[in-house]
This record gives C-alpha cells, sequence and structure tokens, in this order.
C-alpha cells in the first residue's frame, strides 16, 4: 500500500513537471518570436543625399525586426506623406525612413508650428462626429470642406421681385478642395503610442480639425463657419485629383438633376449592365407552304 502511494505520488510530480515545463516553453517561444518577428517600413529606394525633395520614385519598403523600429518610423500606410517632403540628411539604399529624416516633423515634434509648411497656416474649425466622417478623420489625412449656407434673396419665384418680403435660400458648395488634417483636437499623431495617455485618447472624440491652408483660405474657411455649416468629405490619401466645375446645389438644382446624378453613378459603378449591347437580329420567319388544291 505504501509502495504504491510512492509511486501515485511520483506520476503525479513528473505529471506537475510536464505541465510546468511546457507552460515555460510556449513562454519562452512567445518571447523568442517576439524579439525575432519583422514588421514592414518605409525605406529608401536609393541612396538619397540631403536637401533632395522626395518623390514616388525614392521611397521603396524594408523588412526589419519590430524591436527596432521607432516611433519615428514611417509605415506602409503612410508613405505618401513623404512625397514632396526635404529630407534633412543623407539616407543610405534601404534605410527606414524617419519622420525626424524629412523637413516636416511628425506627431507634433516641435509643436504645431514645426508641421506648417512655409505660406501657409493653421486654422482650426469646429466640427461634430457627424460632419468629421462619424470621427474617421484622423490627422495627415485628406479632405474636402462643403459649406450649407441660407443665403438672403431679393428676388421672388420666377426671378420676380418680393413684394415687400425678404426671400431666402439654403445652398451647398464645395470650398476647399484636397486639404491637409494637421490635427484632430488635441492629437496631431496617426498612432495611439505616440499620444499622451495611448490608445483611449486616440478615438473618435474631438470637436475641432486644425487644417493647413493658406491665408486666403483661411479667411474663406473663418466666415464660412460664421455663416454656415462646415462639413468634410474623406479623400483617398493618394487620389490629389480636383473637381474643376463643381456647382452649387440648391432645391432646384437637387430636383433637377438628381435623377441624371443617379443615372451618371450607375454607369460609374455598373458600366457593363448599361453599355449598349449588341443589336438583336429580327427573327427568321420560314414562309408558310403552299398547298395545293
Amino acid at each position: 500500500m505504501k509502495q504504491k502511494i510512492i509511486l501515485l505520488a511520483a506520476l503525479l510530480a513528473g505529471i506537475a513537471a510536464f505541465i510546468l515545463s511546457k507552460q515555460n516553453f510556449e513562454s519562452f517561444k512567445v518571447k523568442f518570436q517576439a524579439q525575432f518577428a519583422k514588421r514592414q517600413v518605409v525605406a529608401a529606394a536609393r541612396n538619397i543625399p540631403v536637401g533632395t525633395v522626395l518623390t514616388m520614385n525614392d521611397i521603396g519598403n524594408a523588412n526589419v525586426f519590430v524591436q527596432s523600429i521607432s516611433g519615428r518610423a514611417v509605415l506602409p500606410d503612410e508613405y505618401t506623406e513623404l512625397v514632396g517632403k526635404k529630407t534633412r540628411v543623407f539616407l543610405n539604399d534601404g534605410q527606414p525612413i524617419l519622420w525626424s529624416d524629412v523637413d516636416m516633423p511628425y506627431g507634433g515634434v516641435g509643436g504645431m508650428a514645426g508641421m506648417i509648411k512655409h505660406g501657409e497656416r493653421a486654422v482650426a474649425i469646429p466640427v461634430d462626429s457627424t460632419a468629421a466622417v462619424s470621427g474617421h478623420v484622423k490627422p495627415n489625412d485628406h479632405v474636402d470642406i462643403i459649406g450649407t449656407f441660407t443665403f438672403p434673396g431679393a428676388t421672388g419665384r420666377g426671378g420676380a421681385p418680393a413684394a415687400n418680403q425678404q426671400l431666402s435660400d439654403t445652398v451647398t458648395l464645395t470650398i476647399l478642395q484636397d486639404v491637409t488634417v494637421l490635427a484632430t483636437g488635441q492629437v496631431m499623431s496617426r498612432r495611439p503610442s505616440e499620444v499622451e495617455g495611448g490608445a483611449d485618447r486616440f478615438g473618435s472624440q474631438y470637436s475641432s480639425i486644425t487644417v493647413a491652408v493658406t491665408p486666403r483660405e483661411a479667411e474663406m474657411l473663418v466666415f464660412s463657419h460664421q455663416k454656415g455649416r462646415l462639413s468634410l468629405a474623406l479623400r483617398n490619401r493618394e487620389d490629389v485629383s480636383v473637381e474643376q466645375q463643381l456647382e452649387n446645389v440648391d432645391f432646384q438644382r437637387l430636383e433637377k438633376n438628381f435623377n441624371d446624378l443617379n443615372r451618371l453613378r450607375q454607369q460609374r459603378l455598373h458600366p457593363s449592365l448599361l453599355s449598349p449591347g449588341p443589336a438583336t437580329p429580327a427573327p427568321r420567319t420560314t414562309p408558310a407552304p403552299s398547298l395545293g388544291r
């Protein structure tokens, strides 16, 4: 009986040792994989001298160890922000590019003033969650700014003067296109790790955005905010196109054009369904046989 107890205790001790060693191995495995895990970052596609204005041909990528990535490394979804920036240091071919390597600090290094290009101004405009695309607008995004205003009018219907009455009309128009967002609220960084307080502060809770504009554009924005409601249209960061002939939208234009807009939208989304197909040949008819008498 005593021997059985000893054997059972030894068996339990062996099982416990096995479980403990397996847990230690799994922990070591996780740490080992984390230590040698790699991630893709933006890197120089060639040797780039100091003072070079970067183009798409200068930008490549490299796989580096995660532990070696600093908070200033440029990630793949941010590479378009480097185009047009001037290098501050010499970059070797394949060297990861840091935000501190270019002429515009990232994440507010040196404060907001260090992020503004020469000839531009930083202007803050109030927005709510709806106007800011449900809070999806982030620093370094590009947006179009759209305003809705109620303009006083002095004419009645059909162009006739209004009799003792000042009519008004609501109009929506695009004020500025392809505007760079410098900050949302007080957040000037896209990454939670670079924001004081961590990811909780990097959410959709902000009541203003700061954009980079020229002095004349700044006047237009401030006046537009005072006289109407501003909304943002979020753009693809690689889309730098500008619509040349956007028309103001009022009730009459909306009623007149919404059918055409929907038709054009369907043509754009489903061109194969709406394009004219080959003409259908007319069915052949066989003459009825003549019946002899």
